[in-house]
């Protein structure tokens, strides 16, 4: 019995070897070939440009300065992540 369990062990673990070993050459096999899709990128990225975060003074939340609901107060812009925080801001 002993020797039936260590030899279906050992064949679960030569399995799971050659499992990773095949699907590790698949890999190889698709970046060497160029089957990999680019990768998808960001309306932002697209143009070359990156996302400017900005931290609501509120809240805490970052958001995007682009979609971010806008306040001047002492001439300083601040962005807020929704309505709410902008109306409980107390400058």
């Amino acid at each position: 019995m002993f020797v039936f369990l260590s030899r279906l062990v050992m064949l679960v673990i030569a399995l799971s070897v050659l499992r990773s070993v095949v699907a590790f050459l698949q890999g190889l096999w698709t970046d060497l070939a160029g089957a990999n899709p680019a990768p998808r990128r960001t309306p932002a990225a697209a143009n070359g440009g990156t996302t400017v975060l900005q931290q609501d003074p509120v809240c805490g939340t970052y958001v995007p300065t682009e979609t971010s609901l806008k306040r001047i107060v002492d001439g300083k812009v601040l962005h807020f992540c929704s309505n709410d925080c902008r109306d409980r801001y107390k400058a």
